[in-house]
């Protein structure tokens, strides 16, 4: 009966205000994707990040979401004449430097409050700029304006947050979950780290997938002559299970 309800209340929108008054998720074409150069590009089934969508970076603590975001900034600041980062305050940006970025494209909004920072996305987004990073809470009232926004300009939105409440969840078009799996460690100097990024929700195509990855942090103290900084992708071992006979009597 709902459904029925439903087909019936869209017919009448589309009689009274015309056939383009609703359109269809389905029915709409797929975003272009920005060729971000990273494995989160064969994730999102358009060969990159979508462009006019929140993309999410989640997971816990040292799980390599804000390397990437880094590094996917540095890449920005090169392809987009404008990337902006907004942020609560202490974001220092030489954490670029390693990922070697064009500081004069690179613009840090400090949002002292949330309700700051989620005016400052949605004009920048209405605004058209090429590449924006979110590393503040933005309240729920401005995720819609910061979508259709970043909609109507084509704004790569990445959103790099623990644990997305469930407006924010709802509102992103693609969502990667990163687990840290291990260390590395060379020589005794903790230089990386290992991790999983899981695609958990894909609006923009079909299907989910997993990918892992290898994180060498930039070192402060270039102790390793031989440590490049950097992200690649390790191929998925996986196992086969061998069929064994039952101990059931």
């Amino acid at each position: 009966m709902q459904e029925i309800a439903l087909e019936s209340a869209i017919s009448s929108i589309r009689v009274r205000f015309g056939s383009q008054a609703l359109t269809r998720a389905t029915e709409l074409p797929p975003p272009q994707p920005w060729t971000s150069g990273s494995p989160l590009d064969q994730l999102t089934g358009i060969g990159g990040l979508p462009k006019g969508r929140l993309a999410l970076f989640t997971g816990s603590g040292t799980c390599g979401k804000l390397t990437l975001a880094l590094a996917l900034t540095a890449r920005a600041t090169h392809e987009f004449a404008h990337a902006v980062v907004i942020e609560r305050g202490g974001f220092d940006p030489h954490m670029l430097l390693p990922f070697s970025p064009e500081l004069g494209a690179l613009t840090i909004v400090r949002a002292p409050a949330p309700e700051v920072a989620g005016e400052a996305a949605a004009m920048l987004a209405r605004a058209g700029a090429g590449f924006l990073l979110l590393m503040s809470d933005v309240p729920e009232h401005w995720l819609g304006p910061i979508e259709s926004g970043a909609n109507r300009s084509g704004t790569v939105v990445i959103d790099v947050v623990d644990a997305p409440d469930r407006a924010l969840a709802h509102a992103s078009s693609f969502s990667v979950a990163f687990a840290r799996t291990g260390w590395i460690r060379e020589r005794g100097q903790l230089v990386g780290l290992r991790a999983t990024a899981r695609c958990v929700k894909n609006r923009v195509a079909p299907p989910l997938a997993e990918t892992e990855l290898t994180i060498r942090y930039p070192l402060a103290a270039q102790a390793l002559r031989d440590h490049v900084a950097g992200i690649t992708e390790e191929p998925i071992h996986v196992e086969e299970l061998v069929r064994r006979e039952s101990a059931a009597v």
